[in-house]
């Protein structure tokens, strides 16, 4: 059984001390997904001075030479990987940026060479800002071959393009559903890679304010069950220490079965 961790939104308002602050002592033996946005356009959040809430500026990662450096560092150190968070991770009146960006191909496309060229570190994951993905979002990430990370898309073939694995894929979490006697209501992280034609999806739980040790453990405990992986996501920007403490105990539960191997996100698509 693999277990991964992601987080998400590093880009130009991230400095190397806040990561540091999170995951030192962790990404040593745990590597980090560390989705990173491209171009970022500042939004309310902690982090993100408040100027900058909504001016609309777009910052090119390279404008934090320091964040740049230290990243370079701890992919070559195998510390964190790189993934593509959106590009700009603006919201729209109409939706997230994934949902309602009028050109999402050229975002895909672009932010996932402007990374890979300034980090020097191959792409293959996306991570829709928000968890916030259309049925156009998603064909954007399709047709870049990038396979997608998170707990965000409908399944049911009429919410994506049509083929063969569609069906399939449907079925397979209709059957997992039933049989962990759940209904469409119920919440559920499907715990195996579904694959389609040209990419690959796998679901995260959420390490968020108000989690509780119990809710993750189950998760992992109905994973490890079912012959599955197990991925945990969160925002560093949002780990306290209550939270860190969290993140250190499950690696802990986890650690304790021999079968566990802590995996960067890349390789639960490789299973």
């Amino acid at each position: 059984m693999m277990v991964a961790l992601r987080d998400d939104d590093a880009c130009y308002f991230t400095s190397p001390e806040s990561l540091e602050r999170v995951y030192a002592g962790i990404w040593e033996y745990v590597p980090v997904c560390l989705a990173v946005v491209p171009f970022a356009i500042g939004y309310r959040r902690p982090g993100i001075p408040e100027a900058h809430w909504s001016d609309g500026q777009a910052f090119g990662l390279e404008r934090n030479p320091a964040l740049v450096e230290r990243l370079k560092t701890l992919v070559r150190e195998n510390r964190v990987t790189i993934a593509l968070h959106g590009y700009t991770h603006q919201d729209f009146p109409n939706g997230f940026e994934f949902q309602a960006a009028p050109d999402s191909a050229r975002r895909v496309h672009e932010g996932r060479k402007y990374l890979q060229r300034l980090l020097e570190s191959a792409i293959s994951i996306f991570v829709p800002p928000h968890n916030a993905l259309s049925r156009a979002g998603l064909e954007a990430v399709r047709r870049e071959r990038l396979n997608l990370l998170g707990s965000f898309l409908s399944f049911h073939p009429r919410s994506r393009r049509w083929e063969w694995r569609t069906a399939h894929n449907w079925w397979l979490v209709a059957r997992y559903r039933a049989r962990t006697g759940r209904s469409k209501a119920d919440a559920m992280v499907f715990p195996h890679v579904l694959r389609y034609g040209r990419h690959a999806e796998f679901g995260c739980h959420g390490l968020v304010p108000g989690i509780r040790f119990e809710q993750l453990t189950r998760g992992f405990d109905e994973a490890r069950r079912a012959g599955g992986h197990f991925c945990l996501a969160t925002h560093h920007w949002e780990v306290d220490a209550e939270l860190q403490d969290l993140l250190r105990r499950f690696l802990d539960y986890a650690a304790q079965y021999p079968d566990v191997e802590f995996a960067a996100a890349e390789a639960l698509f490789r299973t």
